[in-house]
């Protein structure tokens, strides 16, 4: 509870109650459950505590009641220059019954991220601590609160530690005053074990030191309005914000840039609470868009859809991947590679052959950040946590959930003659999605080898339609937060014409479907396998705001083959020319290579990477220099801009 600045009033506030109250804002509409746990006083203040966390959506439930002591408070003492600094008086929260409520694991091993505050005892915190390490669930400890050293078990426990400038020179010890003496104070709390260090420097904006150590920096974002009012609360704003990307699975540069627009809109507000920002506003702030906006140069419809896949940040930071690999080159897309290339060449690996393995050995790949997961393949069997844990583990994300129906559905999955198979269908299909909520992955991505027909006269080609278009439409209503995506492939040795055998059949689809989460996922060999120009394919998705998705590998185009060769090995110019349409386009999704290695693995899904960085640093300088020869369709003019840059494919 907080005194508002030179008024008298009594506002509900606090770390912790500000942060879930911020989390609450910034997860509305997704489904996600704030929780809220602190010990409630005996005076008059803790009904006004409790209806006010109630009333922005904050569960309450496993909140206790301290019969001795009243409310904690805190008094707030604002500059006019909108700094604040505050008073605290822990009463009831710091009074916590010394036997820890055993529900309160149970609550923790739930959750999907646990944010600590230093303002209730310790000995809660480390026990907190502990459940959610046990459980896997992602710890990030605010630094402020109580003034006292902070136990190495607890730093060990965090996965992220977030002081202020003023805390981490107190728990350090050591001057922050540039930002090479903030690193040195970080890498210090590392020394004593912890794992990534948040640290927010106000008007300096943030600084991220990862467990890898890569160092990002967040700078501060134009506050709302142009002067700061008041700064209370806008460090509990950016803590939710960032933690609200992580259970999200962003990047930890889009959570850093999330948390930079909440802080920014927090301190033109007066008081805590009251200044917490909505969602709309810090994704309107930090990436010039509303929430769920669909990615993409021309989507018309105004109803809600997921968020555009990588939005760059005005100064972006390069992948920890790439950091690695030495080039630091801050790329605008991440990539993905085939996880089941991972159990091939077996004898280059010495970690486990099973999905967790896998995720292990791409962990491996120098430039991969994401992993797209087959379902129900590759995660049947596996808890969530499981799943999660292997790619924290791995320093890598989940990029998509992709369907791979079983050979019940032979007749077809989402077209099945038979109603009960069909319904069967679209609940693995929603399985899947939830799949890609847990692990905070965007895309659903649904391919077939099933849906179509080998014979003329076999189908029934209207109900065949009609049929795919109601599965997607409840597949996208179930999911709004999801990007759904079709994958179409032309012909398959499981059936010789899929239900939607081209580029064009497939956007004829979207338009019927008409939800504006649903788009394509287009596969450069699907292309090629169906006589298209993958760059033509690419145009007119991207151009209609629907590109959800790309896989990319070459092929010989040989009738039932699908070779899966590395990226732009066959057909070069066709591999630049589509690069050069994701970049008119503005793709923002993620690359994915679906590529069969029969050579090491590893070495072939970094060499895919490579390629279409150098495949798109070349259509960049190409575009440049092409003047007016594609308006003129004038061939020959292309090559010889090409023969003048020396751009050989």
């Amino acid at each position: 509870m907080s005194r508002a600045p030179d008024s008298g009033r009594v506002f509900a506030g606090g770390k912790g109650a500000n942060q879930a109250v911020a989390a609450a804002r910034l997860s509305g509409g997704t489904g996600r459950k704030v929780q809220f746990v602190c010990q409630f006083g005996n005076d008059a203040h803790a009904p006004m505590l409790r209806k006010t966390l109630v009333d922005h959506g904050v569960d309450i439930s496993g909140s206790g009641h301290c019969k001795d002591k009243p409310s904690g408070q805190g008094y707030v003492f604002l500059e006019p220059d909108g700094t604040a600094s505050s008073v605290v008086v822990g009463g009831s929260n710091a009074s916590w019954p010394s036997e820890i409520p055993a529900d309160l694991s149970r609550l923790v091993g739930g959750a999907s991220a646990v944010l600590l505050q230093r303002e209730i005892p310790e000995h809660v915190n480390e026990y907190v601590a502990q459940a959610a390490s046990s459980a896997r669930v992602p710890i990030l400890q605010d630094a402020g609160g109580e003034d006292r050293p902070i136990s190495d078990a607890l730093l060990g426990m965090a996965d992220f530690v977030a002081p202020n400038e003023t805390e981490l020179a107190r728990l350090t010890g050591l001057p922050v005053a540039s930002e090479a003496e903030a690193v040195a104070a970080a890498e210090r709390l590392q020394a004593r074990g912890a794992r990534a260090v948040l640290v927010t420097l106000g008007e300096g904006g943030a600084l991220l030191l990862t467990g890898q150590g890569l160092l990002l920096r967040q700078p501060c974002l134009r506050v709302p309005g142009g002067r700061v009012v008041d700064a209370t609360g806008a460090g509990d704003s950016f803590r939710a914000a960032f933690a609200t990307g992580l259970v999200e699975g962003r990047p930890l540069e889009e959570c850093l840039r999330l948390a930079a627009a909440a802080g920014a809109l927090a301190v033109s507000r007066l008081g805590a609470i009251p200044s917490l920002p909505t969602r709309e506003e810090c994704e309107q702030l930090a990436f010039g868009t509303p929430s769920f906006a669909v990615g993409g140069s021309s989507a018309s419809s105004s109803a809600p859809a997921p968020a555009p896949a990588a939005p760059a940040p005005a100064a972006p930071a390069p992948a920890a991947r790439d950091r690695e690999e030495g080039r630091g080159d801050g790329f605008p897309l991440k990539f993905a590679s085939r996880l089941n290339s991972m159990k091939d060449r077996l004898d280059l690996w010495g970690g486990a052959n099973d999905v967790l393995g896998w995720v292990a050995r791409q962990g491996t790949i120098r430039g991969l950040g994401l992993v797209d997961f087959n379902y129900p393949q590759h995660l049947s069997g596996l808890a969530p946590e499981q799943a999660r844990g292997a790619l924290r583990a791995s320093g890598l994300e989940a990029g998509a959930v992709c369907l791979r129906y079983p050979k019940e559905f032979i007749l077809g999955a989402l077209t099945n003659p038979d109603a009960a198979l069909r319904q069967r269908a679209i609940d693995i299909t929603l399985e899947a999605g939830a799949w890609a909520r847990e692990l905070g992955a965007r895309e659903l991505i649904v391919w077939s080898a099933f849906d179509g027909y080998d014979y003329s006269m076999q189908v029934d080609h209207t109900a065949l339609w009609s049929r795919i278009v109601d599965a997607f439409q409840k597949v996208c209503s179930a999911y709004p937060d999801l990007l759904v995506s079709l994958e179409f492939k032309p012909t398959d040795e499981n059936m010789r014409f899929f239900a939607v055998p081209s580029t064009g059949a497939a956007m004829l689809l979207v338009r019927d479907i008409d939800c504006p989460n649903m788009g394509l996922t287009l596969d450069f060999g699907h292309c090629l396998a169906a006589g298209e120009n993958p760059a033509q394919s690419a145009a007119m998705v991207g151009s209609a705001g629907k590109l959800f998705g790309i896989q990319l590998n070459d092929g010989y185009q040989r009738i039932g083959a699908e070779d899966g060769l590395m990226f732009g090995s066959v057909h070069p110019l066709m591999a630049l020319e589509f690069v050069m349409w994701l970049q008119k386009t503005d793709y923002k999704g993620h690359v994915y290579f679906d590529t069969f290695p029969n050579e090491d693995p590893v070495r072939e899904a970094e060499y895919n990477i490579r390629r279409f960085k150098a495949l798109w640093r070349r259509a960049e300088r190409l575009q440049q220099h092409l003047g007016g020869r594609l308006a003129a369709h004038d061939a020959l003019g292309v090559l010889e801009a090409m023969e003048e840059l020396g751009d050989e494919c």
